[in-house]
């Protein structure tokens, strides 16, 4: 922007040197009307009037570059300080955002992560306490089963063993009493006993 304005400033004064160089050319030629005909083409492509256009071109160009570089320049340098710093400042903060969101983003995946292996880990415990417990209560049942079976089967043996006692006792009673009806002679309690024991042997 600064350059199109140094090259617009340039082309007027460019213009303006010529257009008062061309008057001062032209004054006396109002007085010579006969030597301005004569003459023709444009006054600014004279070459004896290229000093008096260059030595204006300068004069005016060094005032309007003073100028500028007073007012304008300044003031188109500072807008565009404030402008790149406002950019950098925009930049600076769409960094800091961005290491931000990243930040924040890492923490949630590594609480997230965090939770998971917790809960692993804890039904883990969980399933191993099951397991342990149901473990350790099967043994129990099957020990306690153990000991209710032997006892039980101890019981049936001592019911049996009474059970057969008690049959051995009747059977020698029937065959005393029978012995005695039949033959009319009492047989001897301990020699039926006898009998009735090595028959159940037998069996």
């Amino acid at each position: 922007m600064i350059k199109k304005l140094a090259v617009s400033s340039f082309l007027t004064l460019t213009y303006a040197t010529q257009s008062f160089a061309s008057g001062d050319k032209h004054a006396p030629v109002h007085h010579d009307a006969g030597h301005a005909e004569s003459s023709g083409g444009l006054p600014q492509l004279d070459p004896s009037s290229f000093t008096g256009q260059t030595f204006w071109l300068i004069i005016f160009f060094v005032i309007i570059y003073f100028i500028f570089s007073r007012k304008s320049l300044p003031d188109i340098s500072r807008a565009v300080e404030n402008r790149a710093e406002r950019i950098k400042n925009d930049l600076d903060s769409a960094d800091r955002l961005k290491d931000e969101v990243t930040s924040v983003q890492d923490t949630y995946e590594q609480s997230l992560k965090k939770s998971r292996d917790e809960s692993a880990l804890l039904f883990q415990q969980i399933e191993d306490g099951i397991k342990t417990k149901a473990e350790e209560n099967t043994k129990k049942f099957q020990e306690y089963s153990a000991d209710k079976i032997a006892e039980l089967e101890k019981n049936i043996n001592k019911a049996r063993d009474a059970a057969m006692e008690d049959m051995s006792e009747i059977a020698v009673d029937v065959a005393t009493e029978a012995a005695e009806k039949i033959i009319g002679v009492r047989a001897d309690a301990k020699s039926a006993r006898a009998v009735v024991n090595s028959l159940n042997k037998a069996a």
